[in-house]
């Protein structure tokens, strides 16, 4: 349906069709692989970006949690604070105390005030809590219930432990601290370890490894999943589903997208190798998409845009294009309509100017012709007037003239003597018709004779072609292509004739351009010493549809006469069958548009002269 509508479009339209689909597709196939192409490098870009502030954050990370881990080292490998505190767990007494208080002051407050981001520092025995005394103690604070001991209860633990983010509870305030502990022994004092605690401010470590957190949200997290720092609250079960700790191994860091909070985000991520902390950089691609799908509504303006303006030239373009064929169709009618003086003329060399000139000489011949038609007119007025002299002169004869047109003889002299004075005048379509006709009718009538030779019957198609070639000249060809050997055998006349005849008049005619008709005989043997000759009529017509050939060739199967489908046909199939016998006869091929073949078998048998219609060989 949309086929035949974009067929019977005007050639404007289809043009303008044309190039806003060849301009709407290339703008769009252009704008999708610059979007994709955007895309993937501002994701790049993020990932190269947020792999790069991992790296640093590690770096920094590293570098300070290192410094606090050597402190504190340096502080319980030190005899001038391990020798007071040993001397005192040992066997305390007041002095001892005071001594012992004085120097961990000193070293804690150099702990303390060494790394900025430190908050607080202190040390925790069984026989009492120390500090630097520059911060007020919470004085309900027992170590026993605090989370320090709760991650020392297995005394296989490691002494070194990095706790996740909590409120002070030893210090007054609440602040958000990050504590370090350190459990260790002194030498001569086994009966319980002693604890050194160094609380790092959480905010303080953000703003010097973090920053603003421009490039995303940040999260800092343990080996456990839980919350370290970070520029956005995220729970232990979220967390747990963003690391994606089971799938995403310790030593490895890199980037992922993944799903959270419902959105998918890029994930960069990277580990501390000091505690094995990891760094989450997390970026919603929808946010950092938001520039990029601006974008897309800038194709689509684009696009719109170049539609619309290749729309506009289309049309400017179109209308001078069709505007000279519309003038051009505006003549052809003219001459259609009988005007023969109808030109059209156009002074550019493209095609149009080739179209143009073609219908100026189409329209000059079509003039010459009409023209000669009108001078052959003349010329048969003339004759007729001859004729009507030369019958005025011979008026005393008319009696006898009128019994001789009943003589076939009388009319092949007629004939001859029209041919002969045809070509006198040079008249040659007169002759060729009057010849072609004279020797129709003699084998016509042939003498009475019902069989005659395959060459006189093929004689007999020449002479009806060749007066058809006078009406159909512009339309018809033909061929003749039987051998030689064939030529003398016998034939029942006037069989092939009508077959030209069905041809012309329901192939040829209704067909648009040069028409042709193919006659042809083989000689073939059907086995048992049996020969047949195949004779064929073919034309390149409008063929039969599927089902008038099967109709056609069952009306002839069965000699039904009252078909419909051509008296003529049926009459040589009859003759054929009643003559040859039942297994002779007629039979057609076709292919609908394209061709249309007549097949008529006959016996092979000689001719022998002077045989008469009713004799059997």
């Amino acid at each position: 349906m949309w086929l035949n509508w974009l067929r019977n479009i005007s050639f404007r339209r289809k043009m303008t069709l044309i190039f806003t689909i060849v301009c709407a597709f290339s703008t769009g196939i252009a704008g999708i692989l610059y979007y994709g192409y955007a895309e993937r490098e501002i994701i790049n870009n993020f990932t190269a970006n947020a792999s790069s502030l991992v790296n640093q954050m590690e770096n920094i990370l590293d570098a300070r949690l290192e410094a606090v881990d050597r402190r504190a080292f340096a502080a319980l490998t030190n005899s001038s604070f391990t020798q007071p505190l040993g001397d005192y767990l040992s066997r305390p007494d007041t002095k001892k105390e005071v001594a012992l208080r004085g120097e961990a002051a000193n070293w804690l407050k150099d702990i303390r005030q060494a790394e900025p981001f430190v908050h607080s520092a202190f040390l925790w025995t069984d026989k009492g809590l120390f500090d630097d005394y520059t911060m007020a103690r919470n004085w309900d604070f027992r170590f026993e219930d605090s989370p320090f001991c709760g991650y020392f209860q297995d005394p296989a633990s490691d002494a070194i432990q990095w706790l996740p983010a909590m409120k002070d509870q030893v210090f007054r305030g609440e602040a958000a601290v990050l504590p370090y502990v350190r459990r260790f022994t002194i030498p001569g004092y086994r009966q319980s370890p002693s604890y050194l605690i160094i609380q790092l401010d959480q905010k303080a470590l953000m703003e010097e490894t973090v920053g603003s957190g421009s490039l995303g949200e940040v999260v800092i997290a343990d080996m456990k999943g839980n919350v370290i720092a970070g520029t956005t609250t995220v729970n232990e079960e979220a967390l747990t589903a963003l690391s994606e700790a089971k799938s995403w191994p310790l030593e490895e860091w890199g980037s992922r997208d993944m799903e959270w909070n419902g959105e998918d985000y890029l994930v960069c991520r990277g580990v501390v190798d000091i505690n094995h902390w990891q760094i989450y950089i997390l970026k919603s691609k929808k946010e950092l998409l938001d520039s990029i799908r601006r974008l897309q509504w800038l194709i689509l303006g684009l696009t719109a845009a170049l539609i619309f303006g290749c729309m506009l030239l289309v049309a400017v373009l179109s209308r001078q294009m069709t505007g000279s064929l519309k003038r051009l169709a505006k003549q052809m009618n003219r001459v259609r309509g009988g005007e023969m003086d109808a030109r059209y003329y156009y002074p550019y060399r493209d095609e149009v100017g080739s179209l143009t000139k073609s219908f100026n000489y189409m329209a000059d011949e079509i003039e010459k012709a009409m023209k000669m038609q009108q001078e052959y007119i003349e010329i048969l007025k003339q004759e007729r007037d001859l004729m009507e002299q030369m019958q005025e002169q011979k008026r005393k004869a008319e009696f006898r003239a009128l019994q001789a047109q009943i003589n076939p003889h009388f009319l092949y002299n007629t004939l001859n003597t029209i041919t002969w004075m045809a070509s006198d005048k040079g008249v040659d379509e007169i002759r060729i018709l009057s010849n072609s006709l004279g020797k129709f009718f003699r084998i016509s009538l042939s003498r009475g004779a019902e069989i005659i030779s395959v060459a006189d019957e093929l004689e007999h198609i020449k002479s009806y072609l060749a007066i058809q070639m006078i009406r159909y000249a512009q339309k018809l060809n033909y061929e003749i292509c039987v051998p030689e050997s064939l030529l003398s055998c016998r034939i029942l006349k006037l069989v092939l004739q009508p077959l030209v005849e069905n041809s012309i008049y329901h192939g040829i005619k209704e067909k648009e351009g040069m028409g042709r008709i193919l006659v042809g005989a083989k000689l073939c043997d059907e086995g048992q010493g049996r020969e047949v000759i195949r004779f064929w009529v073919e034309d390149n017509g409008m063929g039969f549809t599927a089902e008038k050939l099967a109709k056609i060739n069952e009306s002839l199967q069965k000699g039904d006469a009252d078909s419909g489908d051509g008296y003529g046909i049926f009459n040589v199939n009859e003759r054929i069958r009643l003559y040859y016998g039942q297994e002779y006869g007629l039979s057609y091929e076709s292919i609908e548009g394209q061709w249309t073949r007549a097949v008529l078998t006959v016996p092979a048998q000689p001719f022998v002269s002077g045989n008469g219609g009713g004799l059997h060989v």
